[in-house]
């Protein structure tokens, strides 16, 4: 999925309330937290194990779903990129030929001028017919080559023109582009500062307890990696095996491997090293496999959560997926839980 919460290296579970869940939300920031007291700005009440849990499942709830914005301001940044650049070319195509143009008149005009113009075909001079013809024909094609010098010249303008104004465009959606995504990464980091806010307000001995229980976690779910033998086949195992792989390794968001991954930035991934493409996204993914049941899903399909889809793992079979919980957990086998919005699959 695309989520973000705390941002510590250390392992932990994706949090449904439940104390193992908790204990994975907890790592590294819990790690750090005992080489001093915990501090706090104002006098409030110690925080209970299960009140600091609830709090920290929903900024990881909030930060999900603003990861997950990130990530397609991201995939739209890529694809405004693009169109930027095909823009920047046409522009400079369009000027190119207008340059063309603009020199060919040129040179006709002062041709015209340095052999007088026009006036040495004087047609009531012609000595005969067949002069007189030839050269009215002569004066008509003339006339009709600058003729069409000027209206290339008038199409190359408004192309230009034209260039111009998409170019300008594209620009202005790349920088709001940009400033969408520095608004969401500040969204984010600030509900990582509450998060770890929470976790500092814990007695150190809960928080060392969290910590061990953290990094236990962790060490189980390295100890899965390469231990699949499902029936899933072809591009599916592919996926499913690479998923596996990745086991342990750390959440953060808008990651796509190979070191740290976000939600959809491992279900990208893991169809990625099958040859499918996807787009780094929830909802998008969602949009790009095709829909099946619950009672059809297969191992390999990709299990979706929220509407629009703001969480995504990578369904195994028997009710379990690999997924990348939130920021402060790893890449985990765990099982699918409540408010599933759909099965897809690439």
């Amino acid at each position: 999925m695309a989520t973000a919460h705390l941002a510590y290296p250390d392992p932990v579970h994706k949090n449904r309330l439940s104390p193992i869940s908790f204990f994975a939300a907890l790592t590294v920031a819990a790690l750090a937290a005992l080489a001093g007291p915990a501090v706090s700005g104002h006098a409030e009440p110690q925080l209970s194990i299960s009140q600091v849990q609830a709090r920290i499942a929903a900024l990881n709830t909030q930060a999900e779903k603003i990861t997950e914005a990130y990530d397609a301001a991201h995939v739209r940044l890529t694809t405004l990129k693009r169109e930027q650049g095909i823009a920047a070319h046409e522009l400079q195509t369009n000027q190119r030929r207008l340059t063309k143009v603009q020199s060919s008149i040129s040179a006709t005009a002062n041709a015209t001028y340095r052999t007088g113009g026009l006036g040495e075909y004087v047609l009531g001079a012609a000595s005969d017919p067949q002069s007189f013809l030839d050269q009215a024909a002569l004066l008509d094609a003339l006339s009709r080559n600058q003729a069409e010098q000027f209206a290339s010249a008038a199409a190359a303008g408004q192309a230009v023109k034209a260039a111009t104004v998409a170019f300008h465009g594209k620009t202005v959606a790349v920088n709001a582009t940009l400033a969408s995504i520095s608004s969401e990464k500040a969204h984010i980091e600030s509900l990582l500062s509450q998060a770890r806010g929470m976790l500092a307000s814990l007695r150190a001995a809960d928080r060392a307890r969290l910590a061990a229980a953290s990094a236990s976690s962790a060490a189980q779910q390295v100890s899965l990696r390469g231990s699949y033998n499902g029936p899933a086949s072809g591009q599916a195992a592919v996926a499913i095996r690479f998923a596996y792989a990745q086991l342990g390794k750390p959440y953060e968001y808008g990651a796509a491997g190979p070191y740290s991954y976000d939600c959809s930035g491992l279900t990208m991934a893991a169809w990625g090293a099958a040859g499918v493409g996807l787009a780094h996204n929830a909802a998008m993914q969602q949009s790009e496999t095709r829909a099946v049941s619950s009672g059809d899903a297969q191992p390999g399909d990709l299990v979706f959560f929220g509407s629009p889809a703001y969480h995504v793992g990578i369904y195994i079979g028997n009710g379990n997926m690999i997924a990348a919980p939130h920021t402060g957990d790893v890449v985990r086998i765990e099982a699918v839980y409540s408010a599933v919005s759909g099965y897809g699959r690439p």
